[in-house]
């Protein structure tokens, strides 16, 4: 029955965006909460269980950590991650949050670099890979973006702070802010991994083009890497349609990459449907993450 429920909401785009936009403030609402009342607690408050991964994972009061916990996030997103990690030798965790993704990695034994500029987040992401006793990764405190420089974090933790202003309708997006540096990734990695099967998840809420402008010298590495990335038509932006949709696709087809949906279907994504989602301001993809894989 749930499996049909899915299959159902699918069907109508405005049902989903109206439950993800549900979902969201409740979301904010418990994390705000939960940010201003354990902001110096460390190890950070929250809950620790034995996830059905195979490693310990601390997490806090988030609705959304409860699924994390269970198993059920993200559940066709981690499978395809899972299957892509046996052929990968470096996972790149851009938007590690409290490190779900970078843990799966390390428990699989994959040399990892996890990206995530939010403080509690990163609390709680040292937490889980210090009680995990994870060595095989570097954790960069950082947001990435088209140049170096500073900028602001919109919202608070949990899964939904964001560089975009007033992403998600953040709930009082001017008193939680901070200020963080950021960088690129081509500076981050550099050459260092060139040669070996790179795999990369970009879950950043809105602002994964400019980290591809910023990462020019990574798409072009050979081997090229393998992405997952989030990327938003209308769902969460504060503008009504993200003004770097189209361009965001555009950027691996002119790379040489195919495009599929990153979840049990695996429906490949053509030109001609990014342009019909963008002409009526809506995606009927089902989908929000998409993988993105070199063509051939």
């Amino acid at each position: 029955m749930l499996k049909q429920l899915k299959s159902n909401l699918k069907r109508y785009p405005r049902l989903v965006a109206i439950r993800r936009r549900w979902r969201t403030q409740l979301q904010d609402a418990f994390d705000i909460y939960d940010s201003l009342f354990s902001l110096w607690s460390f190890p950070p408050r929250g809950v620790r269980l034995a996830t059905p991964y195979g490693f310990k994972f601390h997490a806090g009061t988030s609705p959304i950590y409860g699924e994390m916990l269970a198993g059920r996030f993200e559940s066709e997103e981690i499978a395809l991650i899972k299957s892509h990690l046996t052929q990968a030798q470096v996972f790149v965790d851009i938007g590690a949050n409290i490190g779900l993704y970078t843990c799966l990695a390390c428990c699989a034994g994959i040399y990892t670099i996890a990206v995530e500029p939010q403080p509690k987040n990163l609390r709680l992401l040292y937490t889980n890979l210090i009680e995990n006793d994870y060595h095989n990764v570097e954790v960069y405190p950082t947001g990435l973006a088209e140049r170096p420089g500073l900028t602001t974090l919109y919202g608070a933790s949990s899964t939904g702070a964001s560089l975009v202003k007033g992403w998600a309708l953040q709930v009082h997006p001017q008193s939680i802010q901070s200020t963080i540096p950021v960088t690129t990734l081509d500076i981050l990695l550099g050459e260092r991994f060139a040669g070996k099967k790179v795999l990369i998840k970009l879950d950043v809420e809105g602002a994964e083009y400019p980290v591809l402008l910023g990462a020019s010298q990574t798409l072009e590495m050979r081997p090229r890497p393998t992405w997952m990335i989030e990327i938003c038509s209308n769902e969460y932006h504060p503008a009504g349609l993200n003004p770097n949709y189209a361009a965001t696709f555009k950027t691996f087809w002119r790379h040489g990459y195919e495009v599929r949906t990153a979840d049990s279907e695996n429906r490949i994504i053509q030109p001609a449907d990014v342009e019909r989602w963008v002409n009526s301001r809506a995606c009927d993809s089902g989908v929000i993450n998409y993988i993105f894989t070199p063509s051939g």
